[in-house]
């Protein structure tokens, strides 16, 4: 993988298909990943929001267990969730 400064990128774009993937900088700090497509672009995109997504859920999940959220009783959860239906009702 490569790491390629956006102005090194502007004068010489071609950079990019040297490798299957390249990082993208500015100011030395990551902004944007380019990536070889092979076949379909969409499929390609889904992958990636894929990815994203099981990244995001684990962030969740970890912060869940760091604030001992996960040791929440069932009866606890459904009092959370119905004082929030009753916050949403009384707010239309």
């Amino acid at each position: 993988m490569r790491y390629v400064n956006s102005k090194e990128l502007r004068s010489n774009p071609a950079i990019l298909w040297k490798d299957e993937e390249t990082i993208i900088t500015v100011n030395g700090k990551p902004v944007a990943v380019v990536t070889r497509i092979d076949g379909d672009p969409e499929n390609t995109l889904l992958a990636l929001k894929q990815a994203k997504a099981m990244i995001a859920v684990e962030k969740i999940r970890l912060i869940s267990k760091q604030k001992r959220l996960d040791k929440i009783s069932d009866e606890e959860i459904n009092q959370v969730v119905k004082e929030v239906r009753n916050e949403n009702k009384s707010s239309r």
